[in-house]
């Protein structure tokens, strides 16, 4: 075989392989910003977050605890709307009950006539699991484990974005390892933290609060 040919081989066999490389990255990359897909029960943050003060964690129960922050299983939505379950008129400056998407949950948990009427809820070992659409998504070659930032002070909205505000969620922050790194470099401010999660007065008090940095060799990440 002549040099020139083994050459040409060579050649071939490396564009291959960068091929190979990049098409693998590519079917594990992240989701991308401003993803905001419809979901199959129409969750409004700002009536839940805004109005009624929940928690993140109520719902998103893992998330100072697991790697994966969890998404609402259906029996946790139960646990309220077995009671609120029905349209309500306005009382004392609360707005009235917009049961459109109470009527998409009780798809998974009721039972309806042919007419398109919501009967009965059926025993609980018989309610359908919620498929929610995942919008956050890091490469499978990345681990974020949600606890650790959570537990460090990380505010949910310094990620996520203005998320009780959204009347549907959508990708806020690029996800990309430029984005996660310089947090990693420059360290996290506990004050830009809590003036995201619009808490002004903690943001006031945290502001002499050193930024809190991170380890931000390979091993971190992709381990």
């Amino acid at each position: 075989m002549s040099r020139r040919r083994s050459w040409a081989l060579a050649s071939g066999f490396f564009a291959i392989a960068v091929a190979a490389l990049g098409l693998s990255a590519y079917s594990g990359a992240s989701s991308s910003q401003g993803f905001a897909p419809v979901q199959p029960v129409n969750f409004p943050h700002p009536r839940h977050v805004q109005q009624l003060g929940m928690n993140c964690l109520y719902c998103h129960y893992a998330a100072n605890k697991s790697p994966d922050p969890g998404l609402p299983a259906v029996g946790t939505c139960m646990g309220c709307h077995t009671l609120v379950a029905g349209p309500r008129q306005p009382i004392e400056g609360v707005a009235d009950r917009d049961t459109a998407a109470i009527t998409q949950l009780f798809r998974y948990v009721a039972n309806f006539d042919s007419s398109g009427r919501r009967g009965s809820i059926k025993p609980a070992d018989q309610w359908s699991a919620i498929p929610w659409v995942r919008i956050h998504k890091v490469p499978e070659y990345v681990h974020f484990p949600h606890m650790r930032h959570v537990n460090a002070g990380v505010t949910c909205q310094a990620c996520h974005g203005p998320v009780p505000e959204m009347q549907r969620v959508y990708q806020y922050s690029s996800l990309n390892m430029g984005w996660c790194v310089n947090c990693h470099v420059k360290g996290y401010k506990l004050a830009d933290g809590l003036l995201a999660a619009g808490d002004t007065a903690g943001a006031r008090a945290a502001a002499s609060v050193e930024p809190k940095k991170a380890r931000y060799d390979c091993a971190v990440c992709h381990f």
